[in-house]
């Protein structure tokens, strides 16, 4: 508060030093302390004081020294709960977030199930040795949308071409399931009826012949060793169907069972119907085995 005149007039209290003496080396011409005035004089940087005391302009126009209406501190965390409200997002439902995973899950292993690989389930012993019945076989589909050509020696899973589950009491399939539908996305092995499984002996352009029950079976006029894959190996029947020749047509296949005397392959469908009946279209392939899974079947020792 500003003296008034009578105050002036009659000086300090008594006791108290004047203003002057408080502040050591105080100096009206050179300090712009509790003036209002930038500081002034030679020695500050940007000054320039004239002869008569008065202060040329160097940018301190105007000052008028501390902010006595500063921004007042924010309580602590204020400011950033504060920012944080204004962007706060709205949070997903969790069951939500939950479906969203499932619907992405489902439908990747479906892609993959689709062109990649997938597993199905044998129910006959037509394989035997190779699969037992209750085995889960991995198939690959890529090489097959790739357009890779089905070899000789492959294990294929194809679709049944000319009823051959009719004809060799295998059931004709039935309405939509459930297990149909989670073999579907890829969770169960599919188990359709019209898909079969057996081994690749004779591709397009292929003589194919058995001159006795007991073999051996002649590709080409050259007599195969199967051995290594057929029933009861060096000891079994590879023609135990019976005798026959054929010559492979073009986009067909010529495909027997590894157990021989209990597959209703292309030999027995050949015998008992003639015609096409023995052969498969390479349309219907729709993948090779790359994999067996064992331990899964009942009569396993590590199955359940």
């Amino acid at each position: 508060m500003a003296a008034t005149e009578h105050d002036a007039a009659l000086g300090p209290e008594p006791g108290v030093p004047a203003y002057r003496d408080a502040v050591p080396g105080y100096e009206p011409a050179v300090s712009g302390f509790g003036t209002g005035q930038a500081p002034s004089g030679p020695g500050v940087p940007g000054s320039e004081s004239g002869g008569d005391g008065s202060d040329a302009h160097d940018g301190y126009d105007g000052y008028d020294g501390y902010d006595d209406a500063a921004e007042p501190t924010p309580t602590r965390g204020g400011g950033r709960r504060a920012a944080r409200s204004r962007t706060k997002r709205r949070r997903i439902p969790g069951w939500l977030e939950i479906l969203g995973y499932v619907v992405i899950s489902l439908t990747l292993t479906s892609i993959i199930k689709t062109f990649l690989i997938q597993m199905y389930y044998i129910p006959s012993p037509s394989m035997e040795p190779t699969t037992y019945k209750g085995d889960r076989v991995f198939v690959d589909k890529l090489s097959h949308w790739v357009g890779g050509a089905p070899a000789r020696g492959q294990v294929i899973v194809f679709h049944d071409p000319h009823n051959w589950m009719l004809s060799t009491g295998g059931g004709s399939g039935g309405a939509f399931n459930l297990p149909d539908l989670l073999a579907a996305v890829g969770i169960l092995p599919d188990q359709h009826d019209d898909l079969l499984i057996k081994r690749i002996i004779g591709v397009e352009g292929d003589t194919i012949e058995c001159k006795s029950a007991d073999g051996p079976l002649f590709r080409n006029g050259a007599a195969l060793d199967e051995s290594a894959y057929i029933m009861n190996g060096k000891t079994g029947r590879p023609c135990a169907n019976g005798v026959y020749k054929v010559i492979v047509p073009p986009g067909n296949l010529w495909v027997l069972g590894d157990n021989r005397e209990r597959s209703g392959d292309s030999s027995y469908n050949y015998l008992k119907k003639g015609g096409d009946a023995g052969f498969v279209p390479t349309k219907n392939v729709v993948g090779h085995v790359v994999g067996v899974v064992s331990w899964l079947r009942d009569d396993h020792p590590a199955g359940s």
